[in-house]
């Protein structure tokens, strides 16, 4: 039997074990365990030298090229050719506010089109007319006969003996010298238009030579009105929705297989139209209704193929490609001052400092109010491989997950995004007068009201006026001389309510039909006659505005002329208004029910 040599040290192991063990075992007990991170710190905060781009050995150079990855390479080639496959056409309908469709004609601005309203009859206008026939008959008329037309176009077409507003003084002035020296020549052109100005001028008992120049002037001045201003054909077609304080109107095109296409623009207000300013109405059955008179016309229909160099793209102050490669110091993206809510232009530096270098341009020129659908892109690199290019943002347009800048937002709940690209009729540049009207709409919490303030009021002359300086003016001509205070020795007074500017006026808010918890701004008055006088406050009672159009922030609405210079060099010529944020909550100091301390 043989002996083991190794146990009795794992005897004597086991023994020394449990004597050295502890009567209790120990308690893992909880810890937190921390890490801290070294990072290098410059020990100035001048980072000027930094910038220099300085250079040292090759060595050095080596590292800066790894630090930057230019060792990374990738598995591509740069595009060499790129083909292209569009289908095209061109927009045929217009309507405004879902009414019935008219033609459309890409002979006017669109913008002109949905903003355009009636040139109005004041005394500015009726004088220029004036002034116009005047002139034109003199150059064709004798002194004598002259006379004799001047006569009789200022009886029978006498300047009104009041005006609307006697409390500007230049308008005051110049309507004294036109009842003195002048005629309306805006009744002239109303005639002319009806085609009514040939029987009056018949009735007149005038020479034959005066009678017919008149006539043929009346046809002139017709016309030079007509190509001094845009105005609408008819009071329907006008776009602006004063419960919203916005435009509304639509367009639509069709392409080769009938299929009709209506772009929606239900929020615009902000002046100029662009792409983003539509939506597409995709719903089932969704297509414009014709009116009675409606010219339409075809859309233009085509199909593309192009085949086109990629050329890189590149704008002002754009990157290098290389980093030790000068650069323009005029522009300089990185010194943009964003804040958080900027999303825009932080998209924007993004692009021009981290991705300006991956895009490539790839020209195509189309006609202007034309919706575009690219069938496909086909890339060939420098390799000889062919690639399908995508659309990006692909998927349901409700879903949350899928980023999208430059697609149109579709209606219908539920359906895929449209990745077709729509040109619009617009311009680019549009000049714009001062405004002729001006109103501020703004929130008094404490007043739990909206008031409408008239900063600026049209004036007899066509320019704008201050309104503030107007209600002062009317205020002192409907007051008269106060009553004096009757003497008593009562040391307070009771105010059954104090007074507001004539022009503020007052919104009040009331609960939507059906609702008992939405509510909707309506016009109201205060004691006395009305006190508007702007022609966008002018709508017929009862006028109701949403309440989400006048946020905390207010919204103030002007009108304006607006002038703009179309494709074929045609100048036109219109008023618009435009809405605009405000500057914030007001007081209007309305209150009621006051004792106040009688002043010794």
């Amino acid at each position: 039997m043989g002996f083991n040599f190794s146990q009795p040290f794992k005897d004597l192991a086991d023994s020394v074990s449990k004597l050295f063990q502890p009567a209790v075992k120990p308690k893992h007990k909880p810890a937190i365990r921390g890490w801290n991170r070294l990072e290098g710190n410059p020990r100035k905060e001048d980072f000027d030298r930094s910038l220099r781009a300085e250079i040292r050995d090759p060595l050095w150079m080596l590292a800066r090229q790894w630090q930057f990855g230019e060792f990374e390479g990738e598995d591509a080639g740069s595009p060499i050719n790129v083909d292209v496959l569009t289908e095209h056409y061109s927009l045929n309908r217009y309507a405004v506010k879902r009414d019935a469709a008219g033609g459309y004609s890409d002979e006017i601005p669109l913008e002109a089109q949905v903003e355009r309203e009636t040139v109005p009859n004041d005394l500015g206008t009726q004088v220029m007319l004036a002034r116009y026939l005047l002139k034109d008959l003199k150059s064709r008329l004798g002194t004598a006969d002259l006379a004799t037309a001047k006569t009789w176009l200022r009886q029978e077409f006498a300047i009104a003996q009041n005006i609307d507003n006697q409390l500007h003084r230049e308008s005051v002035q110049m309507h004294e010298l036109a009842l003195a020296t002048l005629f309306d020549g805006f009744q002239i052109y109303d005639l002319a238009k009806a085609g009514q100005l040939v029987a009056k001028v018949n009735g007149s008992g005038l020479a034959g030579n005066v009678n017919d120049e008149i006539i043929a002037a009346g046809g002139r001045l017709k016309d030079y009105f007509e190509s001094l201003f845009t105005q609408p054909d008819a009071p329907e077609s006008d776009a602006w929705k004063p419960s919203q304080l916005e435009y509304q109107f639509d367009v639509s095109a069709e392409n080769k297989d009938a299929e009709t296409t209506v772009l929606r623009a239900e929020e615009y207000a902000a002046g100029h139209l662009d792409w983003y300013s539509f939506d597409i109405d995709n719903k089932n059955g969704t297509r414009l209704t014709d009116g009675a008179d409606a010219n339409v016309t075809a859309s233009k229909q085509g199909a593309m193929r192009l085949s086109f160099l990629p050329a890189p793209v590149s704008f002002q102050g754009m990157p290098k490609s290389r980093f030790w490669e000068m650069e323009d110091y005029k522009t300089e993206f990185s010194d943009i001052t964003a804040n958080t809510t900027d999303l825009a232009k932080m998209l924007f530096s993004e692009f021009a400092l981290l991705h300006a270098d991956d895009w490539v341009i790839v020209p195509y020129t189309l006609e202007t109010g034309t919706m575009v659908e690219v069938k496909g892109i086909v890339v060939t690199d420098v390799f000889g491989e062919k690639t399908l290019v995508k659309a990006a943002g692909q998927g349901p347009d409700e879903d949350w997950q899928r980023w999208n800048l430059f697609n149109l937002h579709t209606t219908k709940e539920g359906d895929q995004s449209d990745h077709r690209l729509f040109l619009p009729p617009v311009v680019d540049k549009i000049l714009e007068s001062e405004p002729i009207e001006k109103v501020n709409f703004l929130r008094d919490e404490m007043a739990n009201m909206v008031w409408a303030v008239e900063s600026v009021l049209p004036s007899q002359l066509g320019a704008g006026i201050n309104g503030h300086e107007t209600a002062l003016r009317l205020k002192e001509a409907e007051s008269g001389t106060p009553a004096p205070p009757l003497v008593t020795e009562a040391k307070i007074r009771y105010v059954l309510g104090t007074d507001v500017p004539y022009n503020w006026i007052p919104f009040a808010p009331v609960q939507l039909p059906g609702s008992n918890r939405q509510i909707r701004l309506q016009r109201a008055k205060m004691p006395g006659p009305d006190r508007h006088r702007s022609q966008i406050l002018a709508q017929p009672a009862p006028y109701f505005v949403r309440e989400e159009e006048v946020p905390r922030s207010g919204a103030t609405v002007t009108r304006s002329y607006q002038r703009t210079r179309w494709h074929d060099g045609k100048t036109y010529v219109w008023i618009g208004k435009r809405k605009q944020t405000g500057k914030g909550e007001g007081s209007s100091g309305l209150q009621f029910d006051q004792i106040r301390e009688v002043k010794e």
